[in-house]
């Protein structure tokens, strides 16, 4: 992924510094619905937020791979790929939270969309995807809305490093942490990159006053670089 390129995309499309104000009309049902890439699939994000992940997915490279970890109904899935040109795309989710939750659920809505046969879905723990045969293709794209303890926060960041393009972009969701949410995701996040060997830079902290903040980011989104360093650049370092 080329995050220079996201960077002026990202600023051009979300009008600079508005990015962090909320836009109250989207509140309004009908707004919201006529704006939806996929109004009749339930979700957990806002306008904004699909519109992120369609952005950051259009930009992949044709040789690398979008992976979003936590699906729920596919929303976040839908969102990122419709209208976009295909890459290798890759899904998990053991279908765990929430009471009305499925991977029937799921691929229905995939089909309906006819993106079906665009991703390979895992049905399982993230952790048991990490292996070179299942993620065959260079994540340019990760997006993880799994667990948001801190331990799992923390692990899906250390784990997913040899899996990612050498280049990547990094999206974590529900970034907030308040009373409503109780999620670590930033406090994990910045745990994992800080042991890190390797580059990452906090690029955006895209804010939400409450969880479900349907005017600004849902629950807030964090934007993360990485760079994979050289190993000859690491050893000079040490």
């Amino acid at each position: 992924m080329d995050v220079k390129r996201f960077r002026r995309a990202f600023w051009t499309h979300f009008n600079g510094s508005q990015r962090n104000e909320p836009n109250q009309e989207l509140w309004d049902a009908e707004v919201s619905r006529s704006l939806d890439l996929c109004p009749d699939v339930e979700g957990k994000l806002s306008l904004k937020k699909q519109q992120l992940l369609n952005l950051a997915y259009r930009l992949l490279p044709e040789n690398e791979a979008y992976l979003e970890i936590g699906t729920y109904h596919g929303k976040s899935l839908l969102s990122a790929l419709i209208g976009n040109p295909l890459r290798p795309t890759f899904a998990c989710d053991n279908f765990s939270e929430f009471d009305v939750n499925s991977l029937a659920i799921t691929q229905e809505n995939l089909r309906k969309y006819g993106l079906a046969d665009a991703v390979t879905f895992y049905d399982c723990d993230f952790r048991d995807i990490l292996t070179p045969d299942r993620l065959p293709v260079p994540i340019g794209l990760y997006f993880y809305d799994g667990a948001h303890d801190e331990d799992s926060q923390y692990l899906a960041i250390k784990r997913i490093e040899p899996f990612l393009a050498d280049e990547a972009l990094v999206l974590v969701d529900d970034w907030r942490f308040a009373p409503d949410s109780r999620s670590y995701a930033e406090r994990g996040t910045l745990r994992a990159t800080r042991e890190s060997r390797h580059a990452w830079q906090l690029l955006y902290n895209l804010p939400a006053r409450c969880n479900g903040d349907l005017a600004m980011w849902w629950n807030g989104v964090g934007v993360l670089s990485f760079q994979r360093q050289a190993e000859s650049a690491l050893v000079h370092a040490l």
